[in-house]
């Protein structure tokens, strides 16, 4: 009897170390948990996609030794505190508008300028990337605003919602107009329409207290931030895209303080969550137009005319840009910047020409092998 007890006993201790080993084994050794800020509320792609759903892809590709504590709205940050409070350590990684800050991103904002010439989101997600990570001007310009850039994203094209028919350029002067980014302003201001600067968490209340009369933003916009209940007209009309700053600007301290395999780690983690925005940003602009009539918004295509200014607008900008780029933004040779810019979209749209555009695997694959792969976690971002 007394030799089966201590069997017994001999068995369970055995069967409670074994366990408490695969217990070791299954969680991480050490987690890093880390702020992660973005203006946008959860349920918008680029809060959606750009950060909740990629925080779970941190966390799984680390193995639970990455966790990002995920703050969206302005529960953390204002939106023109994003890139600040990173800098300044209030988060370790955050999104920023880079329009909010001109004169410390002086060349993200002149590539903004050419948001009414480009028109293909995917391309422009990629290609703002990979200028932003590769081109030596553009990396000095973070390197001086404190933090690390670490990708970038594009939206699809912005549309006027409006609290009044809006078709034609006659029905939009005198109008106030919420605009993203210089170009876009100066076209508003072209066709006599009045610009108002301000950040598109504040739309809704804008068009609700009568101080807008339209949002020019993306029109899945009408769902994720309910403009639907306060702007019932859509039109359209193709007023660009926008790509300014970076979707993932991490911490310097924080970066550094990273292991190689970490940094990789998110690398791997923004190709992934790059493909999945633009995959499901253009779901969600179909998705709310799909729903708008059940709200009472009707959706409108521009007449020509309005159509015809944003491509005469739009052409003249070609040659605006460098001026605009110089003296406004006081760099000295627009003109290289923007030509190997624009050689870097050219690149990015021969690699995915032939790509199923709803497949994300099959985008993030190209992504990865075309930039994140060509990155040494060793070294970037760290001297």
């Amino acid at each position: 009897m007394k030799g089966t007890k201590m069997n017994f006993l001999r068995q369970t201790g055995i069967a409670a170390i074994l366990a408490a080993c695969v217990m070791a084994v299954s969680q991480p050794a050490f987690t890093e948990e880390f702020n992660a800020n973005i203006f946008f509320p959860d349920q918008h792609p680029l809060g959606k996609y750009g950060y909740v759903e990629w925080a779970k892809t941190v966390d799984k590709l680390s193995n639970g030794e990455l966790k990002a504590n995920v703050f969206t709205g302005t529960v953390l940050l204002p939106p023109r505190s994003g890139m600040s409070g990173v800098r300044d350590g209030v988060a370790q990684v955050g999104y920023h508008a880079g329009t909010y800050t001109p004169a410390e991103l002086p060349i993200s904002n002149t590539l903004q300028e050419m948001g009414l010439n480009y028109s293909d989101p995917l391309v422009m997600i990629a290609a703002a990337s990979d200028f932003n990570i590769t081109n030596p001007q553009a990396l000095e310009q973070w390197k001086k605003a404190g933090v690390v850039y670490g990708g970038g994203y594009s939206t699809p094209s912005y549309n006027l919602m409006c609290n009044a028919p809006m078709q034609t350029v006659e029905d939009l002067k005198g109008k106030r107009l919420r605009t993203a980014g210089a170009a876009m302003s100066r076209w508003v201001e072209a066709i006599g329409a009045v610009p108002v600067n301000v950040p598109s968490s504040e739309m809704y209340e804008g068009i609700e207290k009568g101080i807008l009369d339209c949002a020019v933003n993306v029109a899945s916009d009408l769902k994720s931030r309910s403009l639907w209940d306060v702007a019932k007209y859509t039109t359209m009309a193709p007023l660009g895209i926008y790509y300014s700053g970076p979707m993932w600007a991490f911490n310097q301290d924080f970066w550094k303080g990273l292991t190689p395999a970490e940094r990789k780690i998110f690398f791997d983690a923004n190709a992934q969550a790059m493909a999945n925005l633009y995959v499901g940003y253009q779901a969600s602009v179909d998705e709310a137009l799909a729903e708008a009539e059940e709200h009472g918004v009707k959706v409108y295509q521009p007449k020509e005319d309005m159509t015809k200014s944003i491509k005469t607008f739009a052409d003249a900008n070609l040659v605006e840009v460098y001026k605009t780029g110089k003296e406004k933004y006081g760099l000295e040779d627009p003109e290289a910047l923007l030509g190997q810019f624009d050689k870097t979209v050219r690149k990015w749209e021969k690699l995915f020409e032939n790509v199923d555009r709803k497949d994300p695997a099959a985008i993030e694959a190209i992504i990865k092998a075309n930039l994140y792969d060509k990155l040494d976690p060793n070294t970037y971002g760290v001297n």
